[in-house]
């Protein structure tokens, strides 16, 4: 044998057919050069068929090789795989040779290896089993076929999609026109379905990362493309939309509300009075009012909550409505109510001069405002007025009548209380607060609330001892509910501590986040030893389960929740709360960079430096305690105030830059 064989063979490689040129045989392992002239060394039983072409040298191969390949492209091209199955698909697994000569007539190396590869493109009509090829059955090619055509329908799908995406990103930048082409609307469908409540796990995950780059949520990136894509009325409610809430009602559920009558007491039965209510002017959903009498061992003081479970039973239409809403959500541009207005705004909010059902807390104390006893019980009540915060805080100042005289008695005795828990260890914020108004021609205001308003400090006080004293109850009779409790500090609050002006970003860092148990847990914040909610019953679906244990208790029936059940409820509540004060703090800072939007570009203002950043400072911007970013240098410290002026508002970010005025 010389050095330089020359013979050229077929090599398989899985579904590959290679052209070779043996240069020499070494034992049982041949030494080759592929299709590119490179060497290479196999086993020789490995090599498939041979050519009756030879290469004289390493230059004529490169030479032959080509034109084998050209040849063998120009068999296969030729070929029809779907007439070949036809013919053999009674034959069974087939060697390649005879399978050529079925098609060609004749078999030679060149056809086999032109067979061979077209059979391997294809793949419809026959499946490799080692060397040999199988025709399939009827049905086989039947049901690939649809496979393929649904691939090919996904990866055309997937295109649409990249091709919309993308050419929504830039309309989005550039805030440009946003057509929907015949083959991009499936897609933006699914985009709409979406928003509007549909499962989609993939779309999701194929969304993270424009949405990441556009530096938004993904329902923000969604209802932009379709808002921009006017494929969402013009009037849309962003808020509620990327919230992911429904402010409408079904109409099966509004008609099950509609059907329910108020409740009216017993013609026989003892009607309770109780002095007043008092909330935020447009607050529609009254849950709670107060009485105050004077008595030989001091004060009994009345609690009264809605009893919105004297109309609604456990597991009904109404209750799985409010059970998977969770809460009340309070928009700048529209509340969104937890039960039906029919329920929570009439029918069941303790309207003034109306008969209400009520779970009713009465407690006496001495004159030093300690608790002498409690009673818990279902009352029919009626509340005499109504009052607004700024009312009662008029009143108060300034009031001469009974019900200035009446509020000042539970102002003084709301103070004792909260003294005594201030020193159990209790400690709270005076942090500022503000509501936005938004006017018929979007004009946003910005209102400043009184965060001394003794009228908010009282019914605070108030709304704290009837949760406290209702969770007392409920320790004493082993009644199931649901206690919340959060651990001590890791080192104590004092009042000089609290008197610091970043006092509220230093006890943040020091207090454990709150937590839930079946059994009394201390409450540090609060400075109680155990605590539960239940007075918001129209807002909160979690206190209205806590007043149905109790309710059940009083009337001696069984509960209906078990603790298993209380904490799946409340597991849920509590991720509905927790994102409907996501939605709540997004859209009031949303209204309110809205607002400085509209406000004079060179307007100054204050901020107090809260901590250094890696670029510039978290600040606060004044009054209002709004987070902003202030650049500036590091001469700044914390806690300094100093002037400002806007430098850039981006909305989509919900970030406010400031810059210090030089």
């Amino acid at each position: 044998m010389s050095e330089f064989e020359g013979q050229i063979w077929t090599l398989q490689e899985n579904d590959k057919l290679h052209l070779v040129c043996t240069i020499k045989q070494i034992k049982k392992k041949t030494q080759l050069l592929n299709s590119k002239g490179r060497e290479q060394s196999v086993a020789s039983d490995k090599l498939g068929w041979k050519l009756a072409q030879t290469a004289s040298n390493t230059d004529d191969w490169c030479s032959c090789v080509v034109s084998l390949e050209q040849n063998i492209r120009q068999i296969q091209q030729e070929i029809d795989i779907e007439l070949l199955w036809e013919t053999a698909s009674d034959g069974g697994v087939g060697d390649i040779e005879p399978l050529t000569e079925l098609y060609f007539g004749q078999s030679d190396a060149l056809s086999q290896v032109a067979l061979w590869r077209a059979l391997a493109k294809n793949r419809l009509y026959f499946k490799r089993k080692g060397a040999q090829w199988e025709p399939r059955l009827p049905e086989q090619v039947e049901e690939l076929e649809l496979q393929r055509q649904r691939e090919l329908e996904k990866q055309q799908a997937q295109q649409a999609a990249d091709d919309w995406l993308a050419l929504g990103l830039n309309a989005l930048n550039k805030n440009s026109e946003l057509p929907v082409s015949e083959t991009a609307l499936p897609f933006v469908t699914r985009l709409e379905n979406w928003l509007r409540g549909d499962v989609d796990k993939a779309l999701e995950e194929y969304l993270e990362k424009p949405a990441n780059q556009q530096n938004c949520s993904l329902r923000e990136l969604v209802f932009d493309l379709l808002y921009q894509a006017q494929r969402l009325p013009a009037d849309s409610d962003r808020d509620i939309m990327v919230a992911g809430l429904r402010a409408e009602f079904s109409q099966n559920v509004l008609t099950v509300a509609a059907q329910i009558n108020p409740w009216l007491p017993k013609a026989n039965q003892t009607l309770l009075t109780l002095d007043f209510s008092i909330d935020d002017e447009e607050t529609r959903e009254v849950d709670d009012a107060l009485g105050i009498e004077a008595n030989d061992q001091g004060w009994l003081i009345k609690v009264a909550i809605a009893d919105p479970a004297r109309l609604i039973a456990y597991g009904d239409t109404l209750d799985r409505e409010a059970a998977k809403r969770g809460t009340t959500v309070y928009l700048p541009t529209q509340t969104i109510l937890m039960l039906p207005e029919h329920i929570s705004c009439q029918i069941a909010s303790l309207t003034a001069e109306q008969p209400r059902s009520v779970l009713l807390v009465a407690i006496q104390l001495n004159a030093q405002a300690d608790v002498l006893n409690v009673d818990l019980q279902r009352a029919a009540a009626v509340v005499k007025q109504r009052l607004s915060y700024d009312q009662a805080d008029t009143l108060l100042t300034d009031g001469n009548n009974e019900t200035a005289q009446k509020l000042r008695q539970l102002l003084e005795i709301s103070q004792l209380l909260a003294q005594q828990r201030k020193a159990a260890g209790s400690f709270s914020f005076n942090r500022p607060e503000y509501k936005i108004e938004i006017d018929n021609e979007k004009k946003v205001k910005v209102k400043l609330l009184n965060s001394q308003s003794p009228s908010r400090a009282l019914v605070a006080e108030m709304m704290i001892q009837a949760n406290a004293l209702a969770a007392r109850y409920a320790q004493r009779h082993e009644i199931p509910i649901i206690y919340r409790g959060q651990e001590a500090p890791s080192q104590p609050i004092d009042a000089a501590m609290l008197a610091e002006p970043l006092a509220f970003y230093k006890v943040i860092r020091l207090i454990k986040p709150s937590s839930l148990s079946l059994h009394a847990i201390n409450h540090s914040g609060l400075g109680l030893a155990c605590y539960t909610q239940l007075t918001s019953p129209l807002r909160r679906f979690a206190d209205l389960v806590m007043q149905r244990q109790l309710l059940a208790h009083l009337a001696e029936q069984p509960y209906p929740y078990d603790q298993e059940e209380l904490f799946k409820v409340l597991a849920a509540a509590e991720q509905c709360s927790r994102n409907a004060r996501m939605a709540e703090n997004n859209a009031k800072k949303r209204w309110f960079i809205f607002y400085l939007q509209q406000q004079n570009p060179d307007a100054e203002y204050e901020a107090m430096v809260i901590e250094p950043l890696k670029i510039g400072f978290k600040a606060e911007l004044l009054p209002w305690g709004v987070d902003t970013l202030l650049m500036g240098d590091k001469s700044l410290s914390a806690g300094q105030k100093v002037q400002v002026k806007i430098d850039k508002l981006r909305l989509k970010a919900l970030q406010i830059r400031l810059k210090p005025l030089k």
